[in-house]
């Protein structure tokens, strides 16, 4: 065979092998697309989609775990909540608290001049008041409208209670002077004991009889210098100082804001001036 002819035929086997084999690779990659792409029947698809679906179901109950715990964890810290705020409670806050006259009059004397006489009255924002203003008013409003006696008062208010210090002026020859406290709690509105008043000054009872007795003692010395010479004056101050007297014994805050105490004891001499002695303590 000629040579050339042999040439022609070597060189067409060669490209119709090469266009053989470049359409053979071309194929499976044609394939592959329409399975993974379009062809939702096929095993390879199914096996996605259940993959999917089967993720989709596990998302859909994780998701709800996490909801039913955070929702009982929610639950939980709003039941502890609750307990705290049951446990502890806000504190109310306390009204704006006055002390005003609740009766007031000038009335005159002959050849002793012009005298005002009032009484007061406790008003708490929020806080019925009416008791303890129906107490002093029925207390000193029929004094207060008599033309022989003259009632004042000072008072101070404290971070929870109010103390209201009253003085009746009686005519000479009657009973001299007298004095009343009247310690009102500002939470509400109604007369402390002096337990609670007690408590409110941050006092406790011992260490109170115990600054009462020496301010009786002082008053006693600075007051009435010679009582233990004069044998009334001496009985005066043992009734004074003893268990009974000192047992009776108010505290207050006077409008200066300081620590005092009424004492309530026996009728005292004319000479001394008052039925009763008070001091700071």
């Amino acid at each position: 065979m000629n040579k050339k002819i042999m040439a022609l035929l070597l060189a067409s086997c060669t490209l119709v092998s090469m266009a053989g084999c470049n359409s053979k690779k071309v194929e499976p990659s044609s394939e592959a697309a329409s399975v993974i792409t379009f062809d939702t029947g096929t095993s390879e698809t199914s096996i996605s989609e259940t993959t999917a679906e089967t993720t989709e179901e596990t998302t859909e109950e994780t998701t709800a775990s996490e909801e039913t715990a955070t929702q009982e964890t929610s639950e939980t810290k709003a039941t502890e909540t609750s307990a705290e705020k049951s446990a502890t409670p806000t504190p109310k806050s306390i009204g704006k608290t006055t002390v005003t006259n609740a009766y007031s009059r000038t009335f005159s004397i002959k050849k002793q001049g012009k005298f005002t006489t009032k009484y007061p009255k406790v008003t708490i924002k929020g806080i019925s008041t009416s008791a303890i203003n129906k107490e002093i008013a029925d207390k000193f409003g029929p004094i207060a409208k008599k033309n022989d006696s003259v009632v004042k008062y000072s008072y101070y208010v404290g971070k929870n209670y109010v103390s209201i210090f009253v003085t009746v002026n009686l005519d000479a020859g009657e009973d001299g002077s007298n004095y009343y406290v009247y310690n009102v709690s500002r939470e509400t509105g109604k007369k402390l004991s002096k337990a609670e008043m007690l408590k409110c000054l941050n006092m406790k009872d011992s260490a109170f009889k115990s600054k009462v007795t020496a301010a009786v003692k002082k008053w006693w010395s600075s007051n009435i210098p010679n009582y233990k010479s004069d044998k009334t004056s001496k009985e005066q101050y043992k009734k004074a100082i003893a268990a009974k007297s000192i047992n009776s014994a108010v505290p207050y805050v006077n409008s200066k804001g300081k620590k005092c105490y009424l004492l309530r004891q026996m009728k005292a001499p004319t000479q001394m001036g008052t039925n009763d002695i008070y001091s700071t303590i």
